[in-house]
């Protein structure tokens, strides 16, 4: 879920960033948290809400005990951007792209995916081969931004690879070598740091380009300065390792695997369709409303609230009559505390335009499984998030708006495969919402 449902996810998110460890495990490093601003409406590390922490390990009931809360004041909603904007004046705002850089892709993309790597990291190199897959699948839509930050002091020949790389630029073979590079990592990663060069010049003929003139280019003092600078404009950043990535000026702490990244292609993407109101109020708070929440593996029936969240039920309405759950994830499912869907994108972090302040109400609880409740955008307000509990979570009671309850199908959310995005090893695929359709209750 999100910002206080989630520890993001952002995103080992929605989604971290790991160290030198990560290297083996395929997920990218930080960039110091003193350099990161976790609120996405300043300049935000895409996060959620759920916090991890307050997960029970079982379906037992949380010990926690209920907490007193007053009810909230009117729901309010506005329109809100999808994805946040960048702060083009914040530190953590990479350099803008030159015509130094090495780029590839659409020439005006929807997204323009911006990262530091070193040639001689393992999930640097699962990171790009996983980069150009995307872009090959949104054709159009995506543009990439290659730029070397080595690491000599951890990574010797990191230094000497970015200036081979630069060099063959200057023949026309910059991508050919690296492709070289990150394909054939493990071959010359173990040469001691003498025997690369010559190693890499016996390579090159065959692209190519001669020793003579790759010698004559690697000593030429401005195919040098050219990673030098590189780093030096990267400096205010503060990167500590690598990968670090950012989409569109935004950076994201994910892993690096492709089921990882596809989500958040998809929830930046969501911009282009977002809806520019707020969805008209349709709903009688004085009339009985149930959804059914059609799934792979069955039937998941809710009463819904509408005379304690009004606005809630109304966006929930809205948004399952207009299509938006319709074949959707359930992109997580944590037996023994919540199972999370309403995110087209399957990122945790998508949102149709427009959120709404909480409606919490004291005769609302989490005091029992089949809660069905909203989870919050990272800037804290509600919209199309949705979760159902599977057992009383006391400890959630007051922050989160409660809008129904589920009357039938708990044995289907039981068989629902579990599935967590920011701890599982190995990502499965999501299972599905085929629709969720509205009737009234006489």
């Amino acid at each position: 879920m999100r910002s206080t449902l989630k520890t993001t996810l952002v995103l080992c998110f929605i989604l971290s960033f790991f160290l030198s460890a990560c290297a083996n495990s395929g997920a990218p490093a930080p960039i110091p948290a003193a350099t990161t601003v976790p609120n996405p409406t300043h300049e935000p590390d895409i996060a959620a809400d759920l916090t991890a922490t307050i997960a029970p390990t079982s379906a037992e009931p949380a010990s926690t005990p209920a907490v007193e809360f007053t009810s909230s004041p009117p729901a309010e909603c506005r329109v809100v951007p999808v994805v946040p904007q960048a702060d083009p004046q914040a530190e953590t705002q990479p350099p803008a792209e030159t015509a130094a850089d090495h780029s590839y892709g659409a020439e005006n993309p929807a997204i323009t995916i911006l990262s530091y790597c070193t040639y001689q990291n393992p999930a640097c190199r699962t990171l790009v081969q996983n980069l150009f897959a995307l872009e090959e699948k949104y054709p159009g839509q995506i543009r990439l931004v290659l730029r070397q930050y080595p690491q000599p002091e951890v990574e010797d020949k990191s230094l000497l690879a970015a200036y081979a790389a630069e060099a063959a630029a200057e023949s026309n073979r910059f991508w050919q070598v690296n492709d070289l590079l990150y394909q054939r990592q493990a071959e010359w990663t173990s040469l001691k740091t003498d025997e690369f060069l010559p190693w890499l010049a016996e390579e090159l003929v065959l692209l190519g380009i001669s020793k003579e003139q790759f010698e004559a280019n690697l000593n030429t003092p401005y195919i040098q300065e050219r990673v030098v600078n590189a780093m030096r404009d990267a400096e205010p950043l503060m990167i500590s390792s690598t990968p670090v990535l950012f989409f569109n000026g935004i950076v994201v702490k994910t892993r690096v695997n492709i089921e990882s990244l596809e989500p958040l292609v998809a929830y930046f993407l969501m911009q282009e369709t977002a809806q520019t109101t707020c969805p008209e109020f349709t709903i009688d708070p004085q009339k009985q409303y149930q959804a059914t929440i059609k799934t792979e593996k069955g039937d998941i029936v809710v009463e819904l609230f509408a005379d304690k969240a009004p606005l809630a039920v109304n966006s929930f309405v809205h948004l399952a009559q207009t299509g938006w759950f319709d074949n959707t994830p359930i992109y997580k499912v944590i037996p023994g505390f919540i199972a999370e869907g309403g995110d087209p994108s399957g990122s945790g972090l998508g949102g149709p335009g427009y959120g709404f302040t909480d409606e919490v109400d004291p005769s609302l609880r989490f005091d029992r499984a089949g809660v069905l409740a909203l989870d919050h955008l990272s800037n804290g307000l509600n919209a199309a998030l949705f979760f159902i509990t599977y057992a009383p979570m006391p400890n959630l009671d007051g922050s989160f708006t409660i809008f129904g309850q589920v009357i039938e199908g708990m044995d289907v959310l039981n068989t629902l495969r579990p599935r967590n995005p920011e701890s599982d090893a190995i990502i499965l695929p999501a299972e599905t919402i085929i629709t969720v359709t509205i009737k009234e209750v006489d």
